[in-house]
Formats: structure tokens, sequence, C-alpha cells
């Protein structure tokens, strides 16, 4: 039999020495925390000791710390869940909490994290408590939160398309107006969608543009630093195409190196269609320009004839460049593009007389066409007020317009009808007001007018091929009507 023989250490000046230094060295780590520790009874669940950083963190002197339970000192809400806790500690030997609420003995709240352990000291059950201070972390953490919550509502609510993607080009992020604009939505981080979300892209040129080509390429490929209000045309999957600016800039490491990028495009439809308008007035405004001097210069030469006396005829000149200035204020309210009849009839009675009744349904004329109608309108209502209907107080005038299919053709019937006026006859002699109801009249309607001199009134009608005087394929609702007295 063998017997072992331990020797007694402890009185050992060595072993006492390097003990007085251990516990030398557990002070000072105790008392230098930047953690609060907490020295617990197991059994009793009352503090035994405390380290200065629980003394500063919870405002209160060691000597009130010493002897009370966690749940009086704040750090947990209730007696029972004091008692909870140290069950959990005695089932599982360590308990943690990670986000626990803190009010010093001043009412300052905190935000703690605490480990607590158990283990034996000397047969006895201890228990230690770490106390971290993370206010500050929370903080930021909270800030950053609301940070991002603040930028996803940007990101989805601004009126920008936005994207990212990675250093592969792989598409990371969208929002709802990048998903319009492509016309559809990419699966996120699938390695077949990169660059761009689009179906097809062109570009200002009209040539294709494959996405490896593209400026979110170009930018994660390092040719290019950054792009600044580029344009590009991009195809649905639909075939309709849409214009938009793009802006993109890298994203970068601390290393400088290029992870990503985000691309921030307008949708530019509206504005290349108003601009391509807005041409188009330019080039008409200067065409038309041209084509008015020269009527002007005709209704000169043709009113100014001297068969008449001065004061006279300047009023009738006056009087149908006016008539001729109401044409081009019908003509401009549709861009050009043409004047509604109905429009160029209300301009030319406004506040002439009350006694006009017109209807008719709504017919875009062409620029042409309808100038021409607004010169014959003009002539007409003259001559009704100076020797036909409108010179008596009893007199009427009633319009008409109709379309009506013909052969398989759609015609223009445009009638004029004088009523309870004094008697008319034919004129003697043909000025410029016969020549634009007769021969302009036929050959920028391309049909011959009927006139009829009757005993109850002047009657005038046109019927005309409704193609050439339309404006483009205008498409003319035959159930609506405009009236007007």
């Amino acid at each position: 039999m063998q017997i072992r023989v331990t020797e007694d250490t402890s009185d050992d000046p060595a072993f006492r020495g390097a003990l007085r230094q251990s516990e030398i060295r557990y002070r000072r780590l105790f008392e230098a925390a930047h953690d609060g520790v907490l020295i617990l009874n197991s059994m009793s669940r009352k503090i035994t000791d405390a380290n200065p950083f629980m003394s500063q963190l919870l405002g209160y002197r060691h000597e009130e710390l010493l002897g009370k339970e966690l749940w009086e000192i704040g750090l947990l809400k209730d007696e029972q869940a004091s008692q909870a806790a140290f069950r959990e500690l005695q089932k599982n030997g360590q308990v943690r909490y990670e986000d626990l609420p803190l009010e010093s003995k001043g009412g300052e709240r905190r935000e703690v994290e605490i480990v607590a352990n158990r283990y034996d000291e000397d047969g006895k059950q201890v228990v230690q408590c770490n106390v971290r201070d993370i206010t500050k972390r929370k903080q930021t953490e909270d800030a950053l939160r609301a940070s991002e919550e603040r930028f996803r509502a940007l990101f989805e609510l601004g009126p920008a398309a936005v994207y990212s993607c990675d250093a592969r080009g792989v598409i990371q992020e969208f929002n709802q107006r990048a998903a319009e604009l492509w016309g559809r939505s990419p699966a996120r981080g699938d390695s077949s969608e990169r660059f761009c979300g689009s179906f097809k892209m062109f570009r200002p040129d009209g040539s294709f543009m494959p996405h490896d080509e593209c400026p979110m390429a170009w930018v994660i490929s390092g040719r290019i630093a950054a792009v600044h209000d580029a344009e590009i045309t991009i195809e649905r999957a639909d075939g309709s195409r849409v214009d938009a600016i793009v802006n993109i800039r890298p994203l970068m490491n601390e290393r400088g190196e290029v992870t990503g990028a985000i691309n921030c495009g307008f949708d530019i439809t509206e504005r290349k269609h108003a601009e391509e308008h807005q041409r188009f007035l330019m080039h008409e405004l200067a065409h038309r320009g041209g084509n008015l001097l020269s009527v002007i210069q005709s209704i000169i030469a043709r009113t100014l004839i001297g068969a008449k006396p001065l004061e006279e005829e300047r009023n009738t000149l006056t009087r149908r460049l006016q008539a001729l200035a109401r044409s081009q204020s019908a003509l401009l309210s549709k861009g050009f593009q043409g004047a509604l009849v109905a429009e160029i009839i209300r301009l030319e009675f406004e506040g002439f007389s009350d006694r006009v009744m017109a209807a008719g349904p709504e017919i875009l004329l062409n620029p042409r066409t309808a100038q021409t109608f607004a010169l014959l309108l003009h002539e007409l209502a003259t001559n009704a007020a100076k020797y036909g209907a409108l010179s008596q107080p009893q007199g009427l005038v009633d319009i008409h317009w109709s379309i009506a299919e013909e052969a398989g053709e759609a015609r223009f019937k445009f009638h004029w009808q004088e009523r309870d006026g004094p008697p008319v006859a034919p004129p003697t002699r043909k000025g410029f007001g016969s020549i634009l109801l007769t021969k302009l009249a036929s050959q920028d309607f391309g049909a011959e007018p009927t006139i009829t001199f009757a005993r109850h009134g002047l009657s005038y009608s046109i019927d005309a091929s409704l193609p050439t005087m339309i404006a483009g394929n205008q498409r003319i609702n035959l159930l609506r009507s405009s009236d007007y007295s």
C-alpha cells in the first residue's frame, strides 16, 4: 500500500505571498473594471460586495448596496422577478439578460445587460453579476434603426426609380418606381438579373444596348467613375418604350474597392413628348407665319380695290383680319392640329348676335380648311348683319352641320339658313366676299358650295368629302353635339 502525503502549504511564505498577490490583482481588476460587478449570497440573494463602477452606475454608496436584493436597487422590477431569476440560476448555473432597464437612485434610466454566474467559494455558493451599461449602444442602435426607416421610406416613396447592384452586377434592391419603369419585378439576388431589370435597352440614337454594356455595368467595372444624367430608352416585355435619365454612383469599401453601385433614374417620356410637341409647334408657327402673310396680302389686295369709300374698305379689311385672327385662336387651342367647327362658330358670334342657333357633332377641321371656314363664316355673318336676316330685329340664323354616309364615303354637310329677314337678291358685283364664298371654298373643300337667294332668306350649303377636311384620322363622335345661342 502506498500512502501519498500532501504537504500543507498554507504556512509556506511563498504560497502566502503568491496568494496575496493574486488577491491584490483580483481586487484591482474588481475595482478598476468599467463594468459593474455585484457579489451576492446564493441563498439570501443579498449583495455582499460591489465594485466602484456599480456604485457610480446606480448612484448608491458602497455601504448602501450591501445587504440589498437586486430588485431593491432597480435591477429587477420586483421581488417575484428576483426570485424567478435565482431559481433559474440554481437550475442552470447562469442567467443572462441582454436588454434590461435600470433606474438609478436618482431616477435616471439606463439600459444594461447582465450575466449572472453561480460558483463555489470555500464551500459556499456565491453569485457574481456582471452588469454592462449598454445605454449608448442602444441609443446608437435606435438612431440607426430610425435612420434605416427613414431611408426605407424615402427609397419606397420617392419619385425616382432606385436600385442597387453588388460587385458582380447582381440586382440586390429596387423600389416600386423601378419596377414600374421596367414593367417587371426581377428576382433580388438572382445571378441572371444583372446590371438592370429592364427587358431591353437602347441608346439615344436607337441602337440596341446589351445589359453588360449599360451605364451600370460600366460603373461597376470601373470603366467610368460615375454617370451623370445619361439618357437611355427602356423597352418593356409588352413592347412599350419609356425614356429615362439615370445617375449612377459606385459603392466602395474602406480600401477604395468598388463593391457595387446605386442607380437613380427618372421617367422622362412625357417630357420628351412635350419637347417633340414644342418643336412641332415652333415649326408650325414658322410655317403658318409665312402662310398667314400670303393670306393677309391676298385679303388686302382684294379688299382695297378702290370701288368703295376708303373708310368703308378699311373697316371691311379690319373685320376680315379679325376673323382670320379668330381662326388662329381656334387653331391654337388644339396645338395647331386643327380647329373644332363649333369653336370657330362660337368665336365668330361671341358678342355679335344672340339670334344665331348652331348645332352639330364635334368635328376637328384641318388647319387649312379651318382658316377658310372661319373667313367664309365671317362673310356670311357680315352680309347677314348688313343686308340679311340679322339686319332686322326679328331675323334669325340657323346653322347646322352633320356627317352623312353616302356610297361608302363620309360626307361633311354644312347648312346656313337665314329667316325672317328682308328679301335678298344675288349681288350685282362680285367682290372678295363672293369669291371667298364660291371659288375659295370650292378649292379648299373640294366641292362647289350651293347659294340660294330666296325671298325668306339666304341659304348657303357645303357638301364635301369628310376625309379631305378633318385633321389627321380624327374620329368623329356622331352622338355628341355643341349648341351655341
